[in-house]
């Protein structure tokens, strides 16, 4: 007699292996960047983007976010790609910008932010004309 194995039955098992390896996969790569210095954020205030994540001492920059705007006509996706501290200890922050969906140059293809005070408080800034918020918080 043969039985046939239901795909709901393999998908969930599937599903738990694949979630499992991407959590080993990122907490890896996490250890392996070293101490977090800082951690960041950028969010509009509005319709727009957020991105996120750790600075981490060597330079390099976790996280990620996104971005919709023009209810929904442009969307992009935020990479990150490093970080800079100058000797007024103010940090930039710098990402690719991958967009997705909307008109060619709508966006630029990479960004920074800052220079900016280390505060853990949301610091107000316009960009694509509108306005977000930007917090770097030093990691204690």
């Amino acid at each position: 007699m043969r039985r046939n194995v239901s795909v709901r039955r393999l998908l969930l098992p599937a599903m738990v292996l694949v979630c499992g390896l991407v959590m080993v996969a990122t907490a890896a790569r996490v250890a392996a960047s070293g101490p977090v210095e800082y951690t960041w954020t950028l969010a509009a205030l509005g319709q727009g983007g957020w991105i996120g994540g750790p600075l981490f001492e060597d330079g390099r920059v976790g996280g990620g976010g996104a971005l919709s705007i023009n209810n929904g006509q442009i969307v992009a996706l935020f990479r990150p790609t490093g970080w800079t501290e100058n000797d007024d200890e103010e940090i930039t922050v710098c990402f690719d910008v991958i967009q997705k969906k909307g008109p060619d140059g709508a966006l630029p293809s990479s960004l920074c932010v800052g220079p900016m005070a280390v505060t853990g408080t949301p610091i107000r800034i316009i960009i694509f004309g509108s306005e977000h918020v930007f917090r770097i918080t030093e990691n204690h």
